[in-house]
């Protein structure tokens, strides 16, 4: 029963990525935990990537997969997966390293997919939104509701949270593994640790706004403005700080590049630096609270983090393994006065400690290199680049709370799919988002008033093509906007 159902779901991601992708898209907030507590936590998601993969992979591979191959972010991925798989030979308890590969190999396989979603089926983005943004908004109320409402945030967690973040996570929240969700102070929705609810309701509400640019859909736009709203609502003191920064940050560099007078280039980025500063200033000025609170919180993390400096000078090379951290942290933690089940609250920390200095390098050149693919594809024409200051702005916004948190390269499990869209938006080849211009204009496919450049200049050369009235536009003089064929 399990081979043909494997083999179904895999025909289906390969001849149709768009209902694959949908299917990834309606679990990426709910998740859906089956199993009881007792075993393991292993989500919905996970289980339909599984059985999409082998097909997807098959296909890709016939199609784009050489392609992709030569992507060194994708050949980091699968780096990244093989020393996970190394690393449990030299770990203590390797049992516990095989979520972090299996999530791991789930967010490379849905990057393929979103890629493969992109060069087959790019008009299907559009419908892909019906299928993920109401969770999405559903987990904004949430976070509001539980916010002023506390007691139906327990009651929810104590009922129906096992579903959605574990039954074993949910078990240990109310047991030995409380999390800061339980803060009155503090709302989480579906998450059990509110600084992750706020890390993806800002990641989403920054991606809300790059695929606005593409799809041309101004609810999207709302959508995205409503999501960073909600963020200070969740209690982080850290992401209401980056909910301010990084929006200010991507809205100055896309106007950066609408403008085309360099004097006005550097009076928009020196307006956009000096203003993002001032509002972050005054904030932590006038709220004494939040500024306290931060510092706390990053007094604390430097206590977790001395630790990991400490083990770094004794086992450079291999890390800790997986395991490892939890066994040599419990005694550090009774003499500091810590609770002895903290994580290393750091992505690239982690990365070391569970896979030694080959993990923390390589995690270190994935955020590098999707920084360096942002800056590449902001350099193309076209109007797909207006959206990658809010894709960089994403993908800082996980790399930056992640500094500081129990994340990974993809923030958490609710983020891969429409981070893997995003990511999907820089590594495809140029030239091919005509298609999604194509496509996201309304109207029919009847006969263009614009002609194809191959009518208008057949052969090659130096020469002037002639254009038709349509195309040159009403207004007067070379300098008309409309008379420009790029």
């Amino acid at each position: 029963m399990a081979e043909p159902l494997r083999k179904a779901a895999g025909a289906l991601a390969g001849r149709s990525p768009a209902l694959a992708a949908g299917a990834l898209f309606v679990l990426a907030v709910p998740q859906i935990y089956l199993l009881p507590e007792g075993r393991i936590d292993i989500a919905l998601t996970t289980v339909v990537t599984g059985l999409l993969a082998p097909g997807l992979l098959l296909v890709v591979w016939r199609g784009a997969g050489r392609s992709l191959l030569r992507l060194w972010l994708v050949r980091v991925l699968l780096g990244l997966i093989a020393i996970r798989v190394l690393a449990l030979a030299w770990s203590p308890e390797p049992r516990s390293g095989l979520q972090p590969i299996v999530v791991l190999g789930q967010f490379a396989v849905t990057v393929a997919l979103m890629a493969q979603l992109l060069r087959r089926e790019p008009g299907q983005v559009r419908l892909l939104h019906w299928l993920y943004w109401p969770w999405v908004a559903a987990e904004a109320a949430l976070v509001v509701l539980f916010r002023v409402a506390p007691d139906v945030e327990d009651g929810f967690l104590r009922t129906a949270g096992g579903w959605f973040a574990g039954q074993n996570t949910v078990g240990a929240l109310f047991g030995e593994g409380r999390n800061n969700v339980l803060d009155v102070a503090k709302s989480g929705g579906v998450f059990v640790n509110a600084n992750v609810a706020a890390m993806f309701l800002g990641v989403n509400g920054l991606a809300a706004l790059a695929l606005a640019v593409v799809t041309r859909q101004r609810w999207l736009r709302v959508l995205g403005v409503a999501l960073l709203l909600t963020v200070p609502f969740t209690g982080s003191k850290s992401a209401t700080v980056l909910t301010v920064a990084l929006p200010a940050a991507a809205f100055g560099i896309q106007q950066l590049t609408r403008a085309a007078a360099p004097a006005v280039r550097r009076r928009l980025l020196a307006g956009s630096l000096i203003g993002g500063t001032a509002v972050i200033a005054l904030l932590l000025t006038v709220s004494a609270g939040l500024r306290d609170a931060m510092v706390e919180a990053f007094v604390g993390r430097t206590i977790i983090w001395r630790f990991g400096a400490e083990e770094f000078r004794e086992h450079p090379v291999l890390g800790l393994g997986f395991g490892g951290w939890d066994d040599g942290f419990g005694p550090y933690a009774a003499a500091e006065g810590l609770d002895r089940s903290f994580p290393p609250h750091n992505v690239l920390l982690a990365a070391w400690a569970n896979t030694g200095i080959a993990g923390l390098l390589l995690s270190a050149a994935f955020f590098a290199l999707a920084a360096w693919l942002c800056a590449r594809h902001m350099s193309r024409p076209g109007g797909d680049r207006r959206m990658v200051p809010f894709v960089a702005a994403a993908v800082a916004w996980v790399f930056v709370q992640g500094m500081g948190e129990n994340t990974d390269l993809f923030g958490v499990i609710h983020l891969i799919p429409i981070l893997s869209l995003l990511i999907a938006y820089l590594i495809r080849p140029a030239g091919e988002e005509s298609k999604d211009s194509a496509t996201n204009h309304r109207g029919d496919s009847a006969t263009p008033t614009v002609p194809a450049v191959g009518d208008l200049h057949r052969e090659p050369g130096g020469g002037a093509a002639e254009l038709p009235a349509a195309v040159r536009g009403a207004g007067p003089g070379a300098d008309h906007e409309e008379s420009r064929v790029a």
